[in-house]
């Protein structure tokens, strides 16, 4: 299982969610709880071509929830452009907000304010970027400036779309339709901001399976100049090779950041094991950080080839990290069979994946690959687990890795966490933002 295919689903903007009335959305049946609301709280601004939801939905609407899921209406929108501003109201008329229209899938609209009077305008989005640029002086350090993420959707205002910068060029992913409307208004807005040598769009409206990621066409060009087919970031010093125009992933996964660090000050004197190794970035933290002995495993050799190239790029040996490509848990079996342990595993698994007929996936599959990582790990050892699906919970996540490690014998613990770094903002009432969920564990 290759983790050069599992990224599509990396956010939480990636996937056509559903609805899921145990979680806090706008389409579930319970909202948050609140105090008592004034009667003169929210103005009433009925609209005969708005969107109207009930209470339970207005409730988590208030509390900043960015998504209005189509089943949440109370009547239908037909006719409506995508990307087409509409006013919200719940059940009484009253005001609750914008959103922009979205055609297709669970999320009807995604909102974009919730201010009585308001226009969707290059005003309000160079504010609003102003706003986010601000955000990253403030919260992002110099030592990733280069490759940081510059605009996170619904947390930094901007419905369905992100942007990363890998240094002089912008990488632009676009989750829903709706964001063809503000586009073409947003781009020089960009350019004027940040001054990139070149723009790049990925497209993600459709979910990506790990069998399609190879028809995928690469980032489409925007604006600039061409990228060349790949150059360095830095991140903490360590060097990466990206390349921007690849169809799924440039090669850094820049919301794993904290986790990256979190395992370099973990792998002094331990021999690790790197499960779904992708391009080397959790390896080469592992290096620095003193590992005796670091081996990858990953279904792709270009992925091993990569790491080689991103550790000679950081002035580290290029033969550092034992490379084995093929099935995780064949590997796992056959260390299990020839009693080889390791003192820590960092297992960061694809949402789904398929692999010469063996097929994973982290919502069904989490509890066996916990299991098979406990039986090659260290009385006292450690794993790195993460979980990078929004639609698998913290509880589903936890609870799959205890009952694995029951079978296998073992108990874990948690004994330190992370999420994702300040340049990905998620807004506190929107739990399906949260998607990256990082555990280290003793066994």
């Amino acid at each position: 299982m290759t983790d050069g295919k599992k990224r599509s689903s990396r956010n939480a903007h990636d996937s056509k969610p559903g609805r899921d009335t145990k979680r806090g959305h706008a389409g579930a049946r319970q909202g948050p709880r609140r105090g008592k609301r004034t009667k003169d709280q929210f103005k009433p601004a009925v609209r005969s071509r708005g969107a109207k939801v009930r209470e339970s939905v207005a409730r988590w609407l208030r509390a900043g929830h960015p998504w209005i899921f189509r089943d949440a209406l109370l009547r239908p929108l037909d006719g409506v452009e995508p990307g087409a501003l509409m006013a919200v109201a719940d059940e009484d008329g009253n005001h609750l907000g914008y959103g922009l229209f979205e055609p297709e899938g669970a999320v009807a609209l995604r909102m974009v304010s919730h201010e009585v009077d308001f226009r969707w305008d290059e005003d309000t989005m160079l504010a609003r970027l102003r706003a986010a640029k601000a955000h990253r002086e403030r919260y992002v350090d110099e030592g990733f400036a280069g490759a940081s993420r510059l605009i996170h959707a619904d947390g930094d205002g901007f419905p369905g779309l992100a942007v990363d910068r890998y240094g002089e060029f912008l990488l632009v992913y676009k989750y829903a339709a709706a964001v063809d409307a503000y586009l073409d208004q947003l781009l020089p807005l960009l350019e004027q901001e940040f001054a990139p040598g070149g723009i790049y769009l990925q497209d993600r409206t459709r979910s990506v399976s790990a069998e399609d990621s190879q028809k995928r066409p690469p980032a489409a060009h925007l604006a600039g100049k061409a990228a060349p087919p790949e150059f360095e970031v830095e991140e903490d010093g360590l060097r990466f090779l990206i390349d921007v125009t690849a169809p799924v992933s440039p090669g850094l996964f820049l919301d794993l950041r904290e986790g990256r660090r979190m395992l370099e000050r973990v792998a002094k004197g331990k021999r690790v094991l790197n499960l779904f190794s992708f391009t080397g970035a959790l390896a080469l933290r592992a290096v620095r950080g003193g590992a005796v002995d670091v081996t990858n495993v990953d279904a792709a050799a270009r992925s091993h080839a990569r790491c080689r190239q991103n550790l000679a790029a950081s002035n580290m040996d290029p033969e550092a990290c034992e490379a084995l490509t093929g099935d995780v848990f064949k590997h796992l079996e056959r260390f299990r069979q020839r009693e080889r342990s390791f003192d820590l595993v960092v297992v960061d698994p694809p949402p789904f994946s398929t692999v010469k007929g063996s097929t994973f996936s982290a919502l069904e599959h989490w509890n066996q690959l916990a299991e098979a990582i406990v039986r090659v790990v260290e009385p006292g050892g450690e794993i790195l687990a993460v979980a990078n699906a929004a639609s698998l919970t913290e509880e589903e996540f936890l609870g799959a890795i205890g009952e694995g490690s029951q079978a296998a014998g073992r108990s874990a613990r948690v004994i330190a966490e992370c999420g994702l770094p300040p340049d990905f903002p998620v807004l506190a009432a929107f739990p399906e933002g949260k998607y990256l969920k990082v555990k280290l564990l003793t066994v």
